[in-house]
């Protein structure tokens, strides 16, 4: 999950990297409702509230499922589950994924 917000002068999107799962999460690590940033597009400041954030899915642990997957299709070659545990493992990345940056969309503070 990135978080991403649009400026206001060029209307393209930027990205803040944080550990918070979610907007309560990311106000305590803030500190306050508001946060200043530097667009890395025009280089205007602009000055957004948290609930102006979205998370935008990151398609990379996808890909390390399908990597994963790979892996175990390997290692359990003679065992038979190999298109279960195949097919399972990025599905559930996936759907973890779209959980976490659901969840964060959601949720508001005020």
């Amino acid at each position: 999950m990135k978080l991403s917000y649009r400026c206001s002068s060029c209307k393209k999107d930027n990205t803040i990297k944080t550990k918070a799962k979610d907007r309560h999460g990311l106000l305590m690590e803030r500190g306050s409702n508001e946060f200043n940033e530097r667009c890395k597009h025009c280089g205007n400041f602009t000055k957004k509230h948290i609930n102006r954030l979205y998370a935008d899915d990151d398609y990379t642990f996808v890909i390390i499922g399908f990597v994963l997957a790979a892996i175990a299709t390997v290692l359990l070659w003679d065992f038979g589950y190999i298109s279960t545990l195949t097919f399972s493992i990025p599905i559930w990345f996936f759907t973890e994924m779209k959980k976490k940056s659901s969840m964060f969309n959601r949720t508001m503070v005020k």
